[in-house]
């Protein structure tokens, strides 16, 4: 492998990764709505992600609260999700 004086191969001079180029415009319209598509998707993983942080936290809390009370088929069915669900969740974050 060569390098040369002070260089990295392939990097700058500092061995830097090169900068990416800023994105030109987009002349397809439809690669123009599939990029503002998956902007969205990933903001949307975003958001189902703290939703469901905040969904597990309050499990949690209901069944440190009362477990009798708040069984796994008592939660799945307030939930509406099943009894395995609130299984891998209570499991999950043991």
């Amino acid at each position: 492998m060569s390098e040369v004086r002070g260089r990295a191969r392939g990097g700058t001079e500092t061995g830097a990764a090169p900068r990416r180029r800023a994105a030109q415009g987009i002349s397809d319209p439809r690669a123009a709505r599939a990029k503002e598509l998956h902007a969205k998707a990933l903001e949307a993983d975003r958001v189902a992600a703290q939703y469901r942080a905040d969904r597990d936290r309050i499990i949690h809390q209901l069944r440190a609260d009362d477990r009798q009370r708040w069984s796994y088929g008592a939660l799945a069915a307030v939930l509406g999700c099943s009894r395995e669900l609130i299984a891998l969740i209570v499991r999950r974050n043991r």
